[in-house]
């Protein structure tokens, strides 16, 4: 063997050895950081792999609970997906929750509790206001805000004929509960008995915020609404539309209106 091709062979062979040409050890790479900590969520003990393809059982001793870091993640041939926990030690991701920081855990807390917060002020305000109306005297722009306010917020509800809510309505009963609630007015449970309440609106001369609007014969008309401003309206249009805001149509004016308010 020729001199050079020897020289080569001992280089080699001291660098599989773990020592260099020169007689030192190379430097080993620094370790990978964490990417994050997990928690076990698995009713049952997790096994351990030493790898995560087809690899043998290194520990089944990860009990519920219990957090660790993870080095590494990878995908098996089947899709499933796997994390490092150690140097040789695989385990699978569905058996985990990724842990929160303690900083974003308490972010998370308070968040949580100023939307609360904030939720609970506003159904305060918003009680405050219809009790107000109450007491407002007939006539005032009090009552019909507060009219048209409760009428909004059940726009989304469903439609059930006969219901008188909270949750569900039919076009009577919606106007009923509303102004009830609204502004302690009784306007009946029936179209029949609302299109007599209050005073007539000439429906071609314009509509006032909380006026009840009419579709139908004059002494029994098939729908009822609650004019809310803007041109606009609310009320319970049927089994697939629920409660409703909509938009006034020459194409379908309303018969009558009525001032209760």
């Amino acid at each position: 063997m020729k001199k050079s091709n020897m020289i080569k062979f001992s280089a080699a062979a001291l660098t599989f050895l773990g020592i260099s040409a020169t007689g030192v050890k190379p430097v080993k790479q620094p370790a990978q950081a964490a990417s994050k900590r997990i928690k076990v969520i698995s009713k049952q003990y997790v096994t351990v792999w030493a790898n995560y393809q087809k690899g043998r059982h290194v520990a089944t001793h990860l009990k519920k609970g219990s957090s660790h870091f993870v080095y590494q993640t990878a995908t098996d041939s089947m899709g499933n997906l796997w994390y490092r926990i150690g140097k040789k030690e695989w385990v699978m991701a569905k058996y985990f929750n990724q842990v929160k920081s303690a900083k974003k855990a308490v972010k998370a807390k308070k968040t949580k509790a100023k939307s609360k917060k904030t939720k609970t002020v506003k159904k305060a305000r918003s009680a405050a206001s219809l009790a107000a109306s109450w007491f407002a005297p007939m006539g005032s722009k009090a009552r019909a805000k507060a009219v048209v306010s409760l009428a909004k917020q059940q726009v989304g509800k469903a439609y059930v004929k006969g219901s008188k809510g909270p949750n569900a309505f039919d076009n009577a009963s919606l106007v009923a509960y509303v102004y009830k609630q609204a502004a302690g007015v009784n306007t009946g449970s029936s179209t029949k008995s609302q299109v007599k309440k209050g005073i007539a609106v000439d429906p071609s001369s314009g509509f006032a915020e909380g006026d009840l609007l009419f579709w139908g014969s004059k002494n029994k008309p098939y729908n009822v609404a609650i004019y809310v401003g803007d041109g606009k309206y609310v009320t319970a249009a049927g089994d697939q539309q629920g409660v409703v805001q909509a938009s006034l149509s020459t194409y379908f004016w309303p018969s009558r209106a009525r001032r209760v308010l």
